[in-house]
């Protein structure tokens, strides 16, 4: 505890004598004891706290799962009326949402198929349709390994040869013949040798692509459709909301025909 400083118009009588005629020794002595006193009290207050034993932490999966199950069970969101729902994009993204949270999985997954088919173009969802069609799901039960991955894209013509199967959500060596959901078609892309191994550093005396030219080799033609196709959606209703249409102009009223009249005889 700090040693506070005497302050003498509190005192009286031989006290007050006392201490005007302190020596000085004693003036040293009581100088020295109060700056001893200040550096035990700054030491004490830096020293760290006696750490608390540890709890039993859950998982950030465990959380993720908690989290979840309190959002199913709390309370509901709007659905979307009739109008809204046919709001590219949104209307069906807003559904999913609404499935997801009442359990109705199947219907969030085909309202969410709907809100991804409302941003890509007709080429990418055509090529969804080419791998659908030769037994490659967009979304399998449970999870797949990367050689798995990589055979069903052979046999299903997708993947010719001179071609590799590039992640475009890194493995981060996860080994290849451990189930993993990056594994999965719609993060799957084949490309040539060279472009792939360019991806991820120099190859044959060639450096590795440039921060642009790895983002556009590296993506999936959905990655890169989807903020292209929400990026217009968001360019119309900007047009609209600050260009609203006009009424047309009415038209001018038509002037009467002059009929020549013949002369009264």
């Amino acid at each position: 505890m700090a040693i506070r400083p005497i302050d003498p118009a509190r005192l009286s009588g031989d006290e007050l004598l006392k201490w005007y005629q302190r020596s000085p020794s004693e003036l040293e002595q009581q100088r020295l004891e109060a700056a001893q006193q200040k550096h035990a009290d700054f030491v004490a207050s830096i020293q760290e706290k006696p750490s608390e034993p540890p709890h039993d932490s859950e998982s950030p999966l465990d959380a993720i799962a908690d989290a979840f199950h309190d959002w199913q069970h709390g309370p509901k969101i709007a659905r979307p009326n009739a109008a809204e729902s046919f709001i590219p994009i949104i209307g069906p993204a807003w559904e999913a949402v609404g499935d997801l949270q009442d359990g109705n999985y199947g219907a969030a997954a085909f309202n969410g198929a709907m809100a991804i088919a409302d941003a890509l173009p007709v080429g990418v969802a055509v090529k969804g349709v080419r791998a659908a069609t030769k037994g490659i799901g967009l979304v399998k039960e449970g999870r797949v390994t990367a050689r798995a991955a990589r055979d069903a894209l052979e046999k299903a013509g997708l993947t010719k040869p001179g071609e590799e199967v590039h992640h475009t959500i890194p493995l981060k060596g996860t080994p290849r013949n451990v189930e993993d959901w990056r594994n999965h078609f719609p993060f799957l892309k084949s490309l040539p040798v060279e472009q792939h191994r360019r991806l991820h550093g120099s190859w044959m005396g060639r450096p590795r692509y440039d921060p642009v030219r790895q983002i556009w080799y590296g993506t999936t033609d959905w990655m890169k459709a989807i903020p292209t196709g929400v990026a217009g959606y968001v360019a119309d209703a900007v047009e609209n909301a600050t260009h609203p249409s006009s009424p047309p102009r009415p038209s001018a009223p038509a002037r009467p025909i002059a009929i020549n009249r013949l002369p009264r005889r």
